[in-house]
């Protein structure tokens, strides 16, 4: 879906570094707090190792910090059987792509 929002803060955008334990491979992904407008609300957005790539390392969405664009989210409900049979679901939106600036705000 594509909502209007804005990042608040610089602290509202946060970098996550996760090790794939088989490979020991490090990447990079983000989580974003959005302020979104009508209804207002504040989402956690997580953001892809491709996508924080493609934001410059998150470089990117510091310039969007304070100004209204639009964001292309999605909301995830994911439940499956992890490692020994572990039960594990995850609830929560994902950043879909990189924002454009709303020059009307």
């Amino acid at each position: 879906m594509l909502v209007t929002a804005r990042i608040n803060d610089k602290d509202d955008i946060e970098k996550k570094t996760t090790t794939n334990n088989t490979t020991g491979e490090s990447r990079d992904s983000g989580v974003v707090k959005l302020q979104l407008f009508h209804p207002s609300e504040v989402v956690e957005a997580r953001v892809s190792p491709e996508l924080w790539d493609s934001f410059g390392g998150g470089a990117d969405l510091f310039k969007l910090i304070d100004k209204k664009a639009e964001f292309k989210i999605q909301h995830i409900e994911r439940t499956f059987a992890g490692d020994g049979g572990k039960h594990v679901s995850f609830s929560g939106y994902h950043l879909l792509g990189i924002p454009s600036l709303d020059t009307k705000a």
